[in-house]
């Protein structure tokens, strides 16, 4: 029935084959449909549903179908997002830039005396003797 198909506009995961009825494909965030070239057998008809494409996981249905039967190929369409990258690469240097900043003198005594007292206190708990009356 379907004799031939391509992906214009994206990345077909496998070579086409008419008794293989997924397929996965990838395509880039500017495309919105997939652009499909087919070739049918001369009595059959075909119908793309599902066709609008967001980012990331979607499926399209590809019906062919005759006066006898119909068969549905089913393409998996990841749309990738360029600004989720970029999102990425722009914090990772936000971290890199904080990451190398220095704490202030002052800081890191006021942490230090803290951490000591905060270590005398739960010893003085852990270790003072109970009265026997």
């Amino acid at each position: 029935m379907l004799k031939d198909l391509q992906v214009l506009n994206g990345t077909l995961d496998l070579k086409f084959n008419e008794y293989t009825y997924e397929y996965t494909i990838t395509v880039d965030d500017t495309v919105n449909a997939l652009e499909l070239a087919y070739t049918l057998n001369n009595d059959c008809y075909a119908d793309i549903k599902n066709n609008v494409l967001n980012y990331g996981n979607n499926i399209v249905y590809l019906d062919v179908y005759n006066v006898d039967k119909t068969i549905t190929y089913t393409l998996y369409v990841y749309k990738e997002n360029s600004n989720l990258v970029n999102g990425i690469e722009n914090y990772r240097e936000k971290i890199e830039l904080s990451h190398n900043k220095e704490f202030e003198l002052y800081k890191v005594q006021f942490l230090a005396i803290g951490i000591f007292l905060l270590i005398v206190f739960i010893f003085t708990l852990m270790f003072r003797k109970k009265k026997i009356k």
